[in-house]
């Protein structure tokens, strides 16, 4: 996404349906990752993104096992595809 982009919106429940190996979405808190074509490049396998699939992977990149590197965060930045909306409720986003 260009940094002119206004971002785009998602509710919890648009990201969960993102949960399998055609379409992997993640949140890291607010923001929203498609990383659905990272899964078969990830260190740790395409499994342990999928078991996480749809949901927020804070803890994840925090630890345990381990902390993500500053660099891993850097990467991911490429997946980016917009911002959890906190204020559409059960509402989809636009």
């Amino acid at each position: 996404m260009s940094p002119s982009t206004s971002p785009r919106f998602f509710t919890e429940r648009e990201v969960a349906r993102h949960c399998s190996k055609d379409s992997c979405w993640v949140r890291l808190g607010t923001r929203v990752y498609d990383v659905t074509s990272f899964l078969r490049m990830h260190p740790g396998g395409e499994a342990l993104i999928l078991r996480r699939s749809g949901k927020d992977v804070s803890g994840e990149m925090e630890g345990p096992p381990h902390r993500h590197s500053e660099n891993a965060r850097r990467w991911m930045e490429q997946y980016y595809i917009g911002e959890l909306d906190r204020d559409s409720g059960t509402e989809e986003a636009q």
